[in-house]
């Protein structure tokens, strides 16, 4: 029924969204250049600051990665299955959330104007120089943007001229940032984004597990799948999910950017796939909420979605910081 239900939503979302995507910009667009934000101060962003000092340390070692062949769950694009060194970083308990992200926002060298929810921002409550930054249809096709604070599934917007979550999403996951804006957030912070071989490595442990949690089959008291579009929850709102290091929604809620172009496995950081500056879908992980809930999307090492264009937003991705 699952499998069913996803099937469905994601074929009626590729309709609607066919139809526009020459107006979207384009994957292979180069990662644009943003303004410097203000230096981060953990007095001035306590939201991000708790997250950074909460981090989980992943520890080195040598860890499976990639898609057995012959499992009932298997995923061709993460074929094949193969050994990949890891040295000990440090990875968010939690997906960044809107009032983390809106701390970023403010830090930035510009005033909005007005107020406005997230999702209705419109050109007036930014300003000019910033509207290829801010609002996704500030012109078509859509600009590289950091996050489109103008698409309906955005949850950050403006208040009293300030960047301010949309009330009671304080606490649920970012959503509409480009893969670039999640860069941007991270380093702010004075991290970044992983690895998808780090990425997997931390879902999976050193013994190579299924899922997250475990070998259990996928469910919603696991994690957060099963849902209507829009109808996202709060990070960590599905503890009995979680890695045993503590990591939270690491499948189910949302997608999560990496730092790795999509290229094929066997996974490789010299091979150019961790150039930052290069266009090009990067990978995402994690499956979501709506669009990519079924077991096999749900997986440690799935790599097939939906979307995965990395100069637009989605309301299916989301954010999660690494530091070595």
């Amino acid at each position: 029924m699952l499998r069913c239900r996803t099937d469905v939503l994601a074929v009626a979302a590729m309709l609607v969204h066919g139809a526009a995507l020459a107006q979207t910009a384009s994957p292979d667009t180069p990662p644009p250049r943003f303004a410097a934000a203000a230096a981060f101060d953990p007095k001035l962003h306590p939201a991000s600051a708790r997250q950074h000092q909460s981090m989980a340390r992943i520890a080195a070692g040598t860890y499976t990665i990639g898609s057995p062949a012959q499992h009932p769950l298997a995923d061709r694009l993460a074929m094949p299955e193969h050994k990949v060194a890891i040295q000990a970083f440090r990875l968010d308990r939690a997906e960044v959330t809107n009032a983390q992200f809106a701390e970023f926002l403010n830090a930035l060298p510009l005033k909005p104007a007005g107020s406005a929810l997230g999702g209705k921002v419109t050109a007036g409550n930014i300003p000019r120089e910033y509207h290829a930054v801010l609002l996704e249809f500030s012109s078509r096709p859509s600009p590289y943007t950091m996050i489109d604070l103008d698409d309906a599934e955005a949850l950050i917007g403006v208040r009293d001229g300030r960047f301010a979550p949309n009330p009671g999403a304080e606490n649920h996951p970012v959503t509409e940032t480009t893969w670039a804006g999640a860069l941007a957030y991270c380093r702010w912070r004075g991290a970044r984004l992983p690895t998808e071989a780090e990425w997997e490595a931390a879902a999976r442990g050193p013994k190579g597990r299924t899922f997250p949690w475990g070998e259990a089959a996928p469910s919603t008291e696991l994690a957060v799948i099963n849902r209507q579009s829009g109808d996202i929850i709060a990070v960590g709102s599905r503890p009995k999910g979680a890695t045993p290091e503590g990591l939270l929604d690491m499948a189910g809620s949302l997608l999560e950017w990496t730092s790795s172009l999509l290229r094929p496995y066997p996974y490789r950081a010299d091979d150019g796939r961790e150039d930052l500056a290069a266009p090009g879908e990067r990978a995402v992980r994690g499956g979501n909420y709506v669009f990519d809930d079924a077991p096999e999307r749900l997986t440690g090492w799935n790599r097939t979605v939906s979307w995965r264009n990395p100069a637009t937003g989605h309301r299916q991705i989301g954010v999660r910081c690494a530091a070595d």
